[in-house]
């Protein structure tokens, strides 16, 4: 099982209650839909009504202006319910695409606001696939729950009607709903057990995709495309499987569906005709019965029909809520408080403790002073815990105990929103976006401050690789960044740092792919802000990028080893100075 740290919410809603809540805002829209649509259907008995009547009044009597006026009422009757079935479609649009806001971007509105620990576990296209699931939600909501409470309807007035003309012929139809009951139980019950697993499936191929195709360099690298293309077979052909019950399950109920209507009619026909011959119908009545068969078999095959798109909803309804029942990331503005940079002051990490899920602890009770506007610079072997810092620092995951402060504030009563605007990062996994480069530096601004951005890339020496671009800042990167080199894409990633402006900025192994001369712009750029008394924190496996600093700070499993300067240290003769010696020993 997945290692899950975040908690689920209060899972105390119904299906069917959350139904009603997204119906409830279109109430309005959908009670006009509903009217129309059934008398989009009341006016289709008008129909069997003309039949019968044609077949007793004006073909046995032969009486031409009686077949006129029925003819003229006919064509407005159907010139009528065409414009009210238009109506209808168009007021079941307005509702569909409201619904679909507010579950998909509902959904990714709340995607936004889950823990990170949520998504170190979920795989992408799982996520991605509850988008299909809110389709699904809408589909019945929009569609099948009118469509039932119609058929319903129509069935009830349709036997009303086959009442008042033959009890007899009424009775025989009667007969055939314990068999469409039979149909519709069997085809539940073989229903709910394929519908998840075609969804789960389905999802876990959308996943598979979505991963090969992100790798897909690795994947290429390591020549494993037939080990890729295996494991995406594996997960398609337990779709096709699935999907084959469940249709054949559909084909099976659609057979006794018709072999039950079918038999109704024939029997409707065969005892109504010798009714007809013993004079106790006219045949204008058993006209009609035969016409209003169809309208009792036809709701009913509905109904039944519609079964898989109901368990398709309550399947995608139990998947997508239970996403929308996590928690949410703490970030409760009415009782936090935006961090301003007045409020800025020393970094305290007090007693703290943190692991992810239920792996090994990372810290344990860790305390730990960053002075503001010095730089700091924090070493260690991999694993020691210099990146999981950077996180906590940003409240990108919850402490398990122990407090870090800002100033005099402890970071879980800052907004998250003020607390990571004044806290930047160059992380060690740089992401860039779709996009230009122009975008990627002025994340999140939609009027870009161009004289700034071009200023901090002057700052950082992009000026000539942007000038060589052929649209300059505006040149389309690609996704991930893919069309530019992983310095560019480094120093890009500072720059976007630089742009928000920050009181405190933390590199993260920032130099990592850079050449000497782009590391001497990085370097002068810390430089600089150091002495426009920002806070800086250096993370790094190359000691020679932080011998500057004010302090360094040793790390090892997730406990403070060493404090002091680069001197100090080197004098110590502890974990500093063996890897600065590893690293000088292996240049030598």
């Amino acid at each position: 099982t997945k290692e899950q740290s975040f908690m689920v919410g209060k899972q105390t809603k119904s299906a069917l209650r959350r139904f009603l809540e997204l119906l409830l805002p279109h109430k309005a829209i959908m009670g006009q839909a509903l009217f129309g649509a059934i008398m989009f259907s009341v006016l289709g008995l008008s129909t069997s009504v003309y039949v019968g009547k044609i077949t007793d009044y004006v073909l046995i009597d032969k009486n031409y202006n009686l077949l006129h006026l029925m003819g003229v009422v006919m064509i407005g009757i159907i010139l009528l319910r065409t414009f009210i079935g238009s109506m209808k479609s168009i007021l079941a649009l307005r509702t569909g695409q409201h619904i679909d806001a507010v579950l998909i971007l509902g959904y990714y509105k709340h995607l936004l606001t889950l823990p990170q620990q949520f998504f170190d576990t979920m795989r992408v296209g799982e996520i991605i696939s509850r988008v299909g699931d809110a389709v699904k939600i809408r589909n019945f909501i929009n569609n099948v729950s009118i469509d039932l409470a119609v058929n319903v309807m129509i069935l009830l007035v349709t036997m009303v009607v086959m009442l008042l003309y033959s009890w007899r012929l009424a009775l025989i139809t009667l007969v055939s709903l314990p068999l469409f009951l039979t149909i519709y139980i069997g085809f539940n019950r073989l229903n709910r057990k394929y519908q998840r697993k075609i969804m789960e499936t389905s999802a876990e191929l959308e996943s598979q995709l979505v991963e090969s195709i992100h790798s897909i360099n690795t994947i290429k690298r390591f020549g494993v495309e037939d080990f890729a293309n295996v494991k995406t077979e594996n997960r398609f052909v337990r779709l096709l499987r699935n999907t084959f019950h469940s249709i054949y399950g559909s084909i099976m109920a659609q057979g006794g569906i018709q072999f039950v209507s079918s038999s109704v009619t024939v029997a409707v026909l065969w005892v109504g005709s010798t009714l007809v011959i013993r004079q106790q119908i006219t045949p204008g009545t058993l006209m009609l019965f035969y016409s209003l068969v169809g309208y009792v078999i036809s709701p009913i095959g509905s109904l039944i029909t519609a079964n898989q798109t109901i368990q398709d909803a309550l399947i995608a309804a139990d998947r997508l809520f239970q996403i929308m029942d996590l928690d949410r990331e703490e970030n409760d503005g009415e009782r936090k408080q935006n961090l301003l940079r007045s409020n800025v002051g020393d970094i305290i990490l007090d007693q703290v403790s943190f692991r992810y899920g239920t792996r090994k602890q990372v810290f344990s009770n860790l305390s730990l002073t960053i002075p503001r506007g010095q730089t700091t610079a924090i070493v260690g072997e991999s694993g020691s815990g210099k990146t999981t810092l950077v996180s906590l620092l940003q409240n990108i995951y919850p402490i398990q105990s122990g407090a870090i402060r800002i100033g005099r504030y402890n970071i879980r009563q800052i907004t998250n929103e003020s607390l990571r605007k004044l806290v930047g990062t160059v992380p060690q996994q740089i992401e860039l976006f779709a996009g230009t480069i122009l975008e990627n530096i002025a994340l999140g601004d939609f009027q870009p401050d161009v004289k700034l951005v071009t200023d901090i890339t002057d700052q950082l020496g992009l000026r000539e690789f942007v000038n060589a671009l052929p649209n300059g800042l505006n040149t389309y990167v690609g996704e991930h960044g893919t069309t530019l080199s992983g310095g560019e894409q480094q120093r890009i990633a500072i720059a976007r740092a630089l742009y928000k402006d920050p009181e405190v900025l933390i590199f993260d192994e920032a130099t990592s792919s850079l050449d000497s001369l782009s590391e001497k712009y990085v370097k002068d750029t810390i430089n600089n802000l150091a002495a426009e008394g920002k806070t800086i924190i250096v993370i790094a496996h190359r000691l020679s990028t932080v011998k500057e600093a004010n302090q360094i700070v040793v790390l090892e499993e997730g406990r403070l080893m060493e404090q002091g300067t680069h001197t100090s240290l080197l004098k110590e003769s502890g974990i500093y100075a063996r890897l600065w010696r590893a690293q000088f020993d292996m240049i030598d």
